[in-house]
């Protein structure tokens, strides 16, 4: 089930003092704690490497490749009884773990609307799952049956329309793909996987998470020479969860606002334009164009869509999901309507209302509540929402001219985020263009700051 040898590959058994300098090196403060108690040989820790797509989590339990590479669910009856013992506490979610290496992706699927939306990134040092490592074992608030989780980015798209039929079978000749063309962007990552399984582009690309065993969260919870890491846990989801925890107010005050000004939108447009907000504070992810391999095996899918599926006319751009730092992030960060990614799901109340006509709706929604949120007078007034507003820079993007001149056209996106060219040579061909025409920036909202 698992091996003592860490050959990057499967489930692998170690201790503190064999990962402690790749803990270090991603999360110093940690490890410095951790050095203080200097756990032995009855606190295993657990390596878990997963290829890119693979399910590290569904609603019911976690999974890990075993020593042979076969695939193995957590709460299966025929896993190896020190598994059981040691990492059986987290067979119904995830064991306390952290990410060493990449990328993973907590998400909700909807399959009737075929989308899926990114609920949660976790980067090198980040802490997974917090809420059930710290809650208190009489009320567990948080839920099993809503989230899965996937080695790198999950929700990942081209940027190009890539569902020619004709094209699309060069893919399944040179990769063994079977999947159709894809008619919507939730259904390119299935297809990204497909071409990574195969094995036919040279890759290495893996995530690298740890598990801690469960004495690790008894001694954090009981003992009391594991106080600062206790205390230091609890910081760490504090800071993290200071949005969610005021989100209430907010809540109010966005309400407030639509009463005190008189607005009475689409509930759907006015979901959409609160959402917007929360992704400018960095508190939802938004969109950007993949540049790094950290989160997905980029310039392998570049590279199948260039030289297989022939991609000749533009840019091979893969967007992916990230967090944004309005005070530090000097490019934008994207929504789509084309790509709804909310957290509520009011329905439309205008069936037939066209994209550009939901954009100009958002744009005033927004406008207004920029201006409540930005007054020194407001509810708003010194917090983190208030200093956002007032450098918050919205512009809207459609392939179609608006005769009303607040939408600007797709192909203007990259003379604000040269991004969009950051290629590898190798793929950008010559006279490949910015996909102007592409499902996701037909009905594009950009959040920057001044």
């Amino acid at each position: 089930m698992y091996t003592g040898i860490d050959e990057g590959k499967g489930l692998v058994k170690c201790y503190w003092q064999d990962i402690r300098d790749q803990v270090a090196k991603v999360e110093p403060k940690f490890a410095q704690l951790v050095d203080e108690i200097a756990p032995g040989k009855e606190f295993p820790v657990y390596k878990a490497y997963y290829p890119y797509g693979m399910h590290i989590g569904d609603t019911q339990t976690f999974f890990f490749k075993d020593a042979n590479n076969i695939l193995q669910r957590a709460n299966s009856n025929d896993i190896d009884s020190e598994i059981k013992k040691h990492l059986g506490y987290g067979a119904d979610s995830l064991p306390f773990g952290m990410v060493l290496d990449k990328q993973l992706e907590y998400y909700i699927a909807r399959q009737s609307e075929h989308l899926t939306i990114p609920w949660k990134l976790c980067y090198p040092g980040d802490f997974f799952p917090l809420a059930r490592v710290l809650s208190r074992k009489s009320r567990l608030y948080a839920p099993n049956g809503i989230k899965a989780t996937t080695s790198g980015m999950r929700s990942v798209f081209m940027l190009p329309n890539i569902g020619c039929a004709t094209q699309h079978s060069n893919l399944q000749r040179d990769f063994n793909v079977k999947s159709p063309p894809p008619k919507n962007m939730s259904e390119h990552w299935e297809i990204f996987k497909e071409i990574f399984d195969s094995n036919v582009i040279e890759t290495d690309w893996k995530s690298c998470l740890i598990y801690f065993s469960e004495n690790w969260v008894k001694s954090i919870h009981t003992e009391k020479k594991w106080q600062d890491v206790k205390v230091y846990l609890y910081e760490n989801d504090w800071h993290n969860s200071e949005y969610l925890r005021n989100k209430v107010y907010y809540d109010i005050i966005f309400s407030v606002i639509q009463n005190s000004r008189n607005l009475k939108p689409n509930p759907y447009l006015a979901d959409t334009a609160q959402h917007l907000f929360t992704t400018a504070l960095g508190d939802a992810p938004g969109y950007i164009p993949a540049i790094t391999d950290d989160g997905l095996p980029l310039e392998m899918i570049q590279k199948a869509y260039v030289e297989s599926y022939g991609l000749k006319k533009y840019l091979p751009n893969v967007i992916q999901p990230t967090y944004y730092s309005f005070e530090h992030e000097k490019y934008p960060t994207y929504y789509s309507i084309q790509n709804p990614a909310t957290y509520t799901f009011s329905p439309k109340s205008r069936q037939q209302s066209s994209t550009q006509y939901d954009l100009r709706e958002i744009e005033h929604i927004v406008d207004i509540f920029n201006q409540e949120l930005s007054n020194d007078q407001g509810m708003a007034y010194n917090t983190v929402m208030n200093t956002l507003s007032k450098k918050l820079s919205v512009r809207y993007f459609h392939n179609k001219t608006d005769r009303h001149n607040i939408i600007q056209p797709s192909s203007m996106i990259p003379s604000y985020d040269n991004r969009f060219y950051k290629i590898s040579p190798e793929y950008k061909l010559e006279n490949a263009i910015f996909a102007a025409d592409g499902p996701f920036v037909r009905g594009c909202i950009s959040l920057s700051t001044n």
